[in-house]
């Protein structure tokens, strides 16, 4: 086997881990999963999974159970805690002997600089659904505004085009009359997407605007 330290950049979790268990074997491997994959990996929250199955300490916990043969751990989760990060970091830059771990997430964005120097970074072509919003713009409030910015907080570049998009097709959907300004304010908001502008800032100044232009 060819084990190496690597992050995978993919967001079909249930495939990865079909594969790596076709390459590995499934002796060799030690999932570390959210029971709900949209959950951040965190340091140590019981209420979160009373099982500790994703969180840090665990996952350090089962790194350091010693094992003949090789151990490979892999980690799975949409997003990380920075703290959680802060707290694998030294096992992940001396790890004991005959460990070795792989992280799957769906953007590297979602790493700490610091993690990401360590490792191997492996892209796969990602999967992509078409984007449903299930947003009522008419009827949007604050509370839909945060759980639509949190909900894509760690999107890449081609995912805030596709939603920019979605929001823009949303209003002409949704009977939402735009004048010519507001179609010029979606249009600047792709090109700014394209040109690699932050896609969370990009998002919350849409979503504000329509919040806004409905009161």
């Amino acid at each position: 086997m060819n084990l190496r330290n690597k992050i995978i950049i993919y967001n079909d979790f249930e495939l990865m881990q079909e594969k790596l268990i076709e390459e590995y074997g499934q002796k060799n491997l030690r999932f570390f999963i959210p029971k709900n994959p949209d959950l951040e990996l965190r340091l140590n929250d019981l209420t979160y999974d009373k099982n500790a199955q994703a969180t840090a300490r665990a996952i350090m916990k089962e790194s350091y159970m010693a094992e003949a043969h090789a151990k490979i751990i892999v980690i799975l989760a949409k997003s990380f805690r920075e703290e959680a990060q802060n707290f694998l970091l030294k096992l992940f830059e001396e790890p004991p002997k005959n460990v070795y771990f792989i992280i799957v997430a769906p953007s590297k964005n979602v790493f700490l600089p610091t993690i990401l120097s360590r490792f191997m970074i492996e892209k796969h072509k990602i999967q992509r659904e078409k984007i449903s919003l299930n947003l009522d713009l008419k009827k949007m409030d604050l509370a839909n505004v945060l759980a639509f910015l949190k909900k894509y907080e760690n999107i890449d570049k081609q995912e805030c085009l596709e939603l920019i998009s979605a929001l823009s097709y949303e209003c002409f959907k949704q009977d939402i009359k735009l004048n010519d300004e507001e179609i010029d304010f979606f249009y600047k908001a792709y090109e700014l997407a394209k040109l690699n502008a932050k896609p969370s800032v990009l998002l919350s100044t849409i979503v504000l605007f329509l919040h806004e232009r409905k009161q």
